[in-house]
């Protein structure tokens, strides 16, 4: 067996030993996924041939959004694309809200073989304001797909990117009381750089200051309850140890961190973004 022919065995191994999480388009009729991938095929066709690695997760992604037809038929469709075909399928991921997908997905792509050039970044705005992406969805796109690949990335650059997950709800409970249904129980905040996700959170108290009332009170724990609105990655922790030993702290909403959130459009790529890929 030749090392070229053993070469092309492990890339189509790879697409069933290593499939990606369902995609955020899999379950959408047929013209849909026609429409996504023959313009996904359109935008990286644009510099030439796809590289190896290209062609090697455009078929994982296939694998995982599961269209009538193979790759060779996307690649022969991107080909006869004009300008009308253009403007109905632009249309058509607009109004189903499946633009930051498929960016998303060019971008991973793209940045897999070199720095998106500026005639690319150009495109992929005019798409993304087309296609009615908000400033925050684009800076989305580019902190998840560069953090994707490996490519160092500082979370203040993205600034814009953050939610902050406010204090809903404070209470001093006793552990008899803390019973709580369909909420996810925390000692204290999470890491940063720590993937939090999606739910209705409670947090425990880790200390109470020296000579509170409650830290008389055996038994009692203040609960500190909030929404995480998204699946996210930690950057900052707001609500510090002598916050957290504050009991007020938290009764007016005050915010106990900030994350990154990673948008249900990236389902794809979680597993593989969130590092829970092989578990």
């Amino acid at each position: 067996m030749t090392t070229g022919h053993f070469d092309a065995l492990v890339s189509a191994a790879r697409v069933q030993l290593e499939p990606l999480d369902a995609h955020f388009i899999a379950d959408h009729d047929a013209a849909m996924k026609d429409d996504y991938l023959t313009l996904l095929a359109a935008l990286l066709l644009e510099k030439g041939a796809l590289s190896e690695a290209q062609v090697r997760l455009i078929m994982m992604l296939i694998a995982a959004i599961r269209p009538a037809f193979p790759l060779a038929h996307y690649l022969q469709q991107s080909a006869k694309l004009d300008s009308e075909g253009l403007v109905r399928i632009v249309r058509h991921l607009g109004q189903n809200k499946a633009a930051q997908a498929l960016l998303f997905d060019f971008a991973v792509l793209q940045r897999i073989v070199g720095p998106l050039e500026p005639q690319q970044v150009e495109r992929l705005g005019w798409l993304a304001k087309i296609c009615g992406l908000t400033d925050k969805q684009i800076q989305l796109i580019n902190f998840w797909s560069l953090r994707l690949l490996g490519i160092k990335t500082s979370a203040e650059a993205f600034a814009g990117a953050v939610t902050v997950v406010k204090t809903a709800e404070v209470e001093n409970l006793f552990k008899e009381d803390m019973q709580f249904k369909d909420k996810i129980v925390r000692n204290g905040m999470p890491q940063i750089n720590q993937v939090v996700k999606k739910g209705s959170y409670v947090f425990k108290q880790k200390s109470s200051p020296s000579g509170s009332y409650w830290g008389f009170c055996a038994g009692m724990t203040l609960c500190r309850f909030a929404l995480v609105p998204a699946n996210g990655l930690v950057t900052r922790i707001v609500m510090d140890a002598s916050k957290d030993a504050n009991d007020e702290y938290g009764k007016n909403g005050e915010p106990l961190f900030e994350i990154i959130p990673l948008p249900p459009a990236f389902n794809a790529w979680q597993s593989f973004l969130t590092g829970t890929h092989h578990d």
